[in-house]
């Protein structure tokens, strides 16, 4: 960008409006000035009367909360000029366009017409002393430099108003992507729960029925397989919502871990499924976000199996290697048909987010015989693992 055209981009620069509550402090401060001024350096009623547009435009900026910072500085310079330029009495009140100074560079967005207000205010001190009255002894390099502090001074506040509207942004930005993760860690605490329940009772049910005119005793025990995992993922869901319902508190039931995925492998083996299972001891020790992760993806992988290849042989194999739990969930058999990832499912997307937020990664492909998942986790879980807590 070129320097025309940075200049066109500084000049459109908007002005920051002016606050209700800035209202006080403008006219209280003009009322100050002008008071201490016929205080120290005492005017005439006439000179008094010429200061009434400075005044006005203090009440003006107070009250209109975008005017023109060109023209409240004009009002206020012109006035204070010919009132000192007259006599040089109410020296005093070229605080009343350091002040307009002080506004202008801090509400206007732009740095060049800032810089004219503040050269004009800085001016002005020396016209007065130098070409008006130049026997009044008016101190004008004082005057000018407090022109020229106050523009830095209010080059300041404008940026620390900016930092502020930065912050403010960034903040509701932070809040959107909370609610959402936390929406995305509902679903997929819900969807794992249920899709896992489902297919453990779907599997019992269905193997009630097949054994149902032969064997009774079987059937029964099938249909109490599936009634007791009814009943505890009830006990769950119920837990679940009153976590999300209420503070933490400590109290929270503990979440399976690395170490249930042998109960989550003899559950599936009543269900029916035909399970190969290799848990490596050291497989089990991880706990906290990485134990859950491995527990949960070991449970959707199995689901899906339960749901798309019931009849196939299931391979499971979880062990720790290079600071990493790794785990494989392969089915073997017939090639089952792709888990659906489109609207409404969200089994592979879930298993693939926990992954990725402690840091590792997930991959779920078909095989020649069936479909494989593979994931690897760090035992050291990254920061993000918070957002497994349910």
């Amino acid at each position: 960008m070129d320097s025309w055209s940075r200049a066109r981009a500084d000049l459109a620069r908007p002005e920051a409006p002016t606050g209700r509550e800035e209202f006080g402090f403008l006219t209280g401060s003009a009322v100050v000035i002008i008071a201490i001024a016929q205080w120290t350096d005492p005017g005439t009623l006439g000179e008094l009367l010429l200061l009434a547009p400075a005044f006005a435009a203090f009440v003006l900026r107070g009250l209109v909360r975008q005017l023109f910072a060109e023209l409240f500085a004009a009002a206020v310079i012109v006035p204070v000029v010919l009132v000192v330029g007259s006599e040089g009495h109410l020296e005093g009140t070229f605080f009343l366009t350091v002040m307009a100074v002080l506004y202008a560079s801090w509400h206007l967005g732009s740095t060049i017409r800032a810089g004219l207000i503040v050269l004009v205010s800085a001016a002005a001190p020396w016209v007065v002393a130098q070409r008006l009255a130049p026997g009044a002894g008016i101190g004008w390099t004082a005057w000018s430099s407090a022109s020229l502090f106050t523009f830095a001074l209010g080059l300041a506040l404008r940026r620390q108003r900016a930092l502020i509207d930065e912050l403010e942004q960034a903040r509701e930005v932070l809040a959107e992507q909370a609610v959402a993760e936390e929406r995305r860690r509902i679903a997929r605490e819900l969807h794992d729960l249920a899709g896992h329940t489902l297919a453990a009772v779907l599997l019992h049910v269905t193997g009630a029925r097949h054994v149902l005119r032969r064997d009774l005793d079987e059937a029964e025990r099938a249909l109490v397989d599936a009634e007791t995992v009814g009943r505890a993922s009830l006990d769950q869901i119920r837990a679940t919502v009153a976590a999300l319902r209420t503070d933490e508190r400590g109290t929270d039931p503990s979440l399976a871990g690395s170490a249930d995925v042998e109960d989550l492998v003899e559950e599936y083996r009543r269900a029916g499924l035909v399970i190969e299972a290799s848990i490596g001891p050291a497989a089990t020790s991880p706990e906290g976000p990485v134990g859950t992760a491995v527990h949960r993806i070991a449970r959707e992988a199995l689901a899906n199996i339960a749901r798309h290849a019931p009849s196939n042989r299931v391979e499971l194999r979880i062990d720790t290697a290079d600071a990493e739990v790794r785990l494989l969930v392969a089915d073997h058999g017939r090639p089952a048909e792709p888990p659906d990832t489109g609207a409404g499912h969200f089994g592979l997307v879930g298993m693939r987010e926990r992954a990725r937020a402690l840091g590792g990664d997930l991959e779920a492909e078909p095989s020649s015989d069936g479909w494989r998942v593979t994931a690897r986790l760090p035992l050291a879980a990254a920061p993000r693992d918070q957002v497994l807590r349910p």
